[in-house]
């Protein structure tokens, strides 16, 4: 079974449940996933690109919603995880297994079949929205695209610009709302300038999205390349019917 970090944990919560929640371990020991879905479903309705409204701060709306659905997706494997601790299921009689459609993986994923919103989207979303790939799909390639690029933490102390007895009282500091870098920064280990560069780095790092549909076989190389065309011609039309 994966072990999460309880840091992790509580940072995706606060995204979802509010800074001013008391996050603790007797909060991740009786959340419930009703009550996790409803605190998404809120953060999607207020981040959602389709549907929040064009405003100035659209990147940062794509940001904090992508940041949600990878709190979402961790907090519900970890309930996953926990009820199979607390409580293992009995063992199923052995069947003969035998073919069956509804085991598809793709059957019972989300497709989007609305109207094209438009604001600017990455190529993850634009897939999404035409239709291509599943909501379910999008959250995985996120978490792996996530899975490739190195801890921040750990780029600092390369570069300098952290030592590396101030990372275990970073992640200590579960108190300080944010993320990492932002906690760095607020505790006074960082300057802004320097999480600004570390986290375009990192970006940099990581590997293209498309990449993980293709491999996985959700989408072809020609579809991926025809798809990277029209994105870039609709974030431009965007663009231009904002001057």
């Amino acid at each position: 079974m994966e072990q999460y970090r309880e840091n992790d944990l509580v940072d995706a919560c606060r995204l979802l449940f509010g800074a001013h929640t008391g996050v603790n371990r007797d909060f991740l020991k009786y959340m419930q996933p009703d009550g996790l879905r409803r605190a998404y479903r809120r953060r999607a309705r207020e981040f959602h690109p389709d549907v929040a409204p064009a405003t100035a701060d659209q990147a940062r709306r794509n940001e904090l919603f992508r940041r949600s659905v990878e709190a979402y997706e961790l907090l519900t494997v970890y309930l996953q995880q926990r009820r199979v601790t607390v409580a293992p299921p009995r063992p199923k009689p052995q069947r003969c297994s035998r073919p069956n459609p509804c085991q598809d993986r793709t059957a019972n994923e989300r497709y989007y079949s609305g109207l094209f919103p438009s604001v600017e989207l990455k190529i993850g979303l634009f897939l999404y929205y035409r239709g291509h790939i599943s909501y379910q799909s999008l959250v995985r390639s996120l978490l792996w695209q996530r899975e490739q690029r190195p801890p921040l933490g750990e780029l600092a102390c390369k570069w300098g610009w952290l030592k590396e007895e101030a990372i275990p009282v970073i992640l200590k500091a579960t108190f300080i709302p944010g993320f990492f870098g932002e906690r760095a920064v607020k505790m006074g280990f960082l300057k802004e300038q320097q999480l600004r560069v570390l986290l375009f780095h990192q970006r940099s790092l990581h590997q293209p999205i498309g990449r993980y549909f293709v491999t996985n076989g959700l989408i072809t190389e020609d579809l991926l390349r025809r798809s990277l065309r029209e994105c870039a011609i609709h974030n431009r039309k965007v663009c231009e019917g904002r001057s």
